[in-house]
């Protein structure tokens, strides 16, 4: 099943072009958190601006022109669509993380090219062969799967443990603290820390403030009538202003713009 929460990385969702996510088949469960697809055909000299939060993992992608593998981003990043073309990517489980970048803190906020000419092939081909995007984008969804199989290992007991560790600070709002994650994995505090270091690449502190943020964005999004302090105290923050400057930080926009903006896209 589709984590209900895997959207909340798309801080503008009117501005996707065709898009689909996909739940990963076993054995992959414990190595794909989910599976997207994306594809465009804009006007002569058009562009498109995505802007996304990160989810705090590492997201594997095929595109026309290669494959790559992209560390943890601690802030927001954009994307420039241009002309036409697609996309396939894994947004990838902490222990695939680890076993396919060796040192996911080492690749904060990078990018590396990932030699893979047949896995490019074969999701070309499913783009080129297959009209309906829907059933182009399962077939190159099952070409990467099939990659990541043969690529990645099946996860020890302690990579299973980082899985469970996002899974958990995504799921559960209360977490909000060190102590709140090592108590719900019934660990030692010094453990979660060494888990989240080795295979996510971004301190437990970090990943809580994410899943925040991430939250708050689609709470103000979804909720245009509800005060900001309101929204504001439902999320954790100390107050309204605590909110206030951490999306603008992020969005470059006050929380009434970005909310705005997300309720009335032509402006």
């Amino acid at each position: 099943m589709l984590e209900p929460y895997a959207s909340r990385g798309v801080l503008h969702s009117h501005l996707l072009p065709q898009f689909i996510r996909r739940t990963p088949g076993a054995p992959l469960e414990t190595r794909v958190r989910w599976f997207w697809a994306a594809s465009w055909n804009l006007p002569d000299g058009g562009t498109s601006e995505q802007a996304l939060l990160p989810f705090a993992a590492a997201n594997l992608a095929v595109e026309p022109t290669g494959v790559t593998l992209t560390g943890p981003n601690t802030g927001a990043v954009a994307h420039t669509l241009k002309s036409h073309g697609w996309v396939v990517a894994a947004n990838l489980q902490p222990a695939a993380s680890a076993a396919l970048l060796g040192c996911p803190t080492r690749m904060r906020d990078l990018t590396q090219a990932i030699i893979a000419d047949d896995l490019v092939a074969a999701v070309t081909q499913a783009f080129h062969r297959i009209e309906a995007f829907d059933d182009a984008a399962d077939a190159a969804v099952a070409a990467l799967s099939a990659w990541i199989v043969q690529r990645v290992p099946p996860p020890s007991e302690l990579a299973v443990r980082a899985n469970r560790l996002l899974a958990l600070v995504e799921h559960d709002q209360t977490i909000t603290t060190l102590r709140d994650a090592a108590d719900a994995l019934h660990v030692s505090q010094r453990t979660v820390q060494r888990v989240a270091h080795d295979y996510i690449g971004m301190s437990v502190g970090e990943i809580i403030r994410r899943s925040r943020l991430q939250r708050t964005l689609e709470h103000v999004r979804e909720s245009p009538t509800e005060s900001l302090a309101g929204i504001a105290a439902a999320n954790g923050y100390s107050d309204h202003a605590h909110m206030a400057a951490e999306l603008r930080t992020i969005t470059r926009q006050t929380a009434t713009q970005y909310r705005t903006a997300a309720r009335d896209p032509i402006h």
